[in-house]
């Protein structure tokens, strides 16, 4: 009876032992010699694996910038720390990159949906529906297929768009690949002057559906200061490297449809075209 228990307990202990040997002799053998610099660099990076940089993970991101493929200051989610640490790591001197914030290209649809619709709480899914529930196929769908891939809480809702709060948001870009409207876009810090609209519909059609929507009326064309505005496929166009931030465009926008950070630059300039003109400006 004890040999019946014991030779069991002895074949197990023996193939346990053998194993762990082997798996020992493996690890040994086959071992991947880890990069110091590298986890240095992985150290300085906040680890999210979005993609900004323009690679899969940050892992790729620290090996090229260690062999350096790629400069060290892309990293937009970890801005300015990450961009110095890294300095520190490869001994140089990095100067951090301008910083961004992901832009919501829409203000909302002040229409009524044309229907209602119950399917899955998806961007996606409600744009395969007739370019979904609202009247504006080109506007917010509504859903949160871009703050459920936010990793900052950066994104909230207001009148049925998406709105992103400057504050919180490190421009990781995860928001732009999720929405299938293609409404976000990052825009630096510098560029202060957006366009809350990309419709491509006639003034006629945009009235109709949506009282924030661009109109294509040309008033911001013919008043901007530097000609750095222009209207393509019905929309505004801002073409950064000639814009200059006056707010003057947003200014004169019948339907304020153009955001502007800065009200006192923006009013002063209004004034000089026209001191009469209204001082209302859109916020961001």
């Amino acid at each position: 009876m004890v040999t019946e228990y014991i030779v069991p307990i002895i074949i197990f202990l023996f193939i346990g032992g053998a194993a762990g040997v082997a798996l020992t002799f493996a690890s040994r053998t086959f071992e991947i010699e880890s990069d110091e610099t590298v986890n240095q660099i992985l150290s300085k990076l906040p680890g999210i694996n979005c993609g900004a940089c323009g690679l899969s993970s940050c892992e790729a991101y620290a090996e090229a910038v260690r062999d350096g493929v790629f400069a060290p200051n892309l990293c937009k989610p970890g801005g300015i720390e990450s961009a110095q640490g890294i300095g520190e790591v490869l001994g140089i001197e990095v100067i951090p990159g301008e910083r961004e914030t992901a832009f919501v290209h829409c203000a909302g649809v002040t229409t009524e949906d044309k229907y209602i619709y119950a399917g899955t709480k998806s961007c996606v899914a409600a744009g395969r529906y007739y370019n979904g529930k609202g009247n504006c196929k080109t506007g917010c769908l509504g859903l949160g297929d871009c703050a459920d891939v936010c990793a900052y809480d950066a994104i909230t809702f207001k009148n049925g768009a998406a709105v992103v709060d400057r504050q919180r948001c490190w421009a990781c870009g995860l928001c732009v690949y999720a929405c299938p409207n293609n409404l976000i876009s990052l825009r630096k810090h510098s560029e202060r002057v957006k366009v809350m609209c990309k419709s491509c519909d006639t003034m006629k059609e945009t009235r109709a559906i949506c009282g924030n929507g661009c109109i294509a009326c040309n008033a911001c064309v013919k008043k901007c200061l530097t000609d750095a505005i222009k209207i393509e496929d019905n929309c505004a166009v801002i073409d950064y490297e000639i814009c200059t931030s006056c707010g003057v465009c947003a200014m004169i926008c019948p339907v304020k449809c153009i955001a502007v950070d800065g009200y006192k630059r923006a009013a002063a300039n209004l004034n000089e075209l026209n001191p009469n003109a209204s001082k209302e400006v859109l916020p961001m």
